[in-house]
């Protein structure tokens, strides 16, 4: 048998392997239909209580609890009495500075003290990774009133300050467990060139290793910065006098405000808090999703 006729028969050989019956063509295109319209059902089941609480922001308060009715998505009543009643752009400012001062800190404390967990053979840093892991087994509730003393004693209480360094204190833990877990899949022999090239300690973490901790950061950026902005009850117990509250305590205090409540304007205040958020997450969604493969594969 020649080569030519070879190859030929090995040709329809793989077209007949490849060939798909015409019953199993309907199948998968059935099934595909499907999951389709699976997929469509379940993204409007999610999306029809946030399309409900948008179309509240425009309900006039005899109207506030219908489902059904369609308000005047031209009336801006509602947006006007609570910018009017309430310090939101303050409110909004606050809460900005406290978690990009909140994330600075964390990212930066605990990528440097991850860094020194995965390559220290010293067994007092290895006692204090495993603080670090008893750590996160112990409530936040537990430490609430030592806390609160701690911040009268301290006279830093009701001041952004204070709940900044809680903040920074809870979160350096889980964080610095997930930097010594990436970074210990980044090769030494990169450290060891810097070292030959005169780099100290300092210089070479950040030129060489912080920036290759980037997926574990936005990781932690993405994944811990809801929590911050939607806080209610770090604000309550250690914000609540200040001046100025941050987003979510200044819902609860508009509302407190009103011996009777009207929803309208609580929704609005929610709706305007809420939408630097879901932008955030429109934008930094695919960084968030390769930053958890990344860490589920080296972590």
């Amino acid at each position: 048998m020649s080569a030519l006729q070879t190859s030929a028969r090995a040709k329809r050989q793989v077209d007949r392997a490849n060939r798909v019956p015409a019953g199993a063509t309907s199948s998968r295109s059935s099934l595909h239909v499907v999951s389709q319209a699976a997929t469509w059902l379940m993204g409007a089941l999610f999306l029809a209580p946030f399309l409900l609480f948008f179309l509240n922001t425009f309900k006039d308060k005899a109207h506030i609890f219908d489902a059904f009715y369609m308000p005047d998505l031209t009336d801006l009543s509602n947006y006007r009495t609570m910018l009017r009643n309430t310090d939101f752009f303050a409110s909004l400012s606050l809460t900005v500075v406290i978690c990009a001062v909140t994330l600075f800190f964390i990212v930066l404390l605990s990528s440097m003290a991850g860094y020194i967990i995965s390559r220290s053979e010293r067994k007092w840093i290895k006692w204090m990774y495993a603080l670090f892991a008893a750590g996160q087994i112990i409530p936040a509730q537990s430490s609430m009133l030592p806390l609160y003393k701690l911040g009268v004693a301290t006279h830093l209480i009701n001041t952004p300050v204070f709940l900044i360094i809680i903040y920074v204190a809870g979160g350096t833990a889980f964080a610095s467990l997930f930097f010594a877990a990436f970074t210990r899949t980044i090769p030494q022999a990169l450290e060891e060139s810097a070292f030959i090239d005169g780099c100290g300690r300092y210089q070479t973490f950040f030129r060489i290793i912080l920036p290759l901790l980037k997926p574990a950061t936005a990781t932690i950026v993405t994944t811990t910065v809801y929590w911050y902005w939607n806080d209610f009850q770090g604000p309550l117990i250690y914000l609540n006098a200040g001046k100025v509250a941050p987003l979510m305590m200044s819902v609860y205090k508009f509302m407190g405000a009103n011996a009777t409540v009207d929803w309208g304007p609580v929704y609005a205040l929610c709706f305007l808090s809420a939408i630097p958020m879901i932008l955030f997450f429109l934008f930094t969604q695919k960084y968030l999703l390769k930053g958890l493969v990344v860490g589920s594969v080296k972590g």
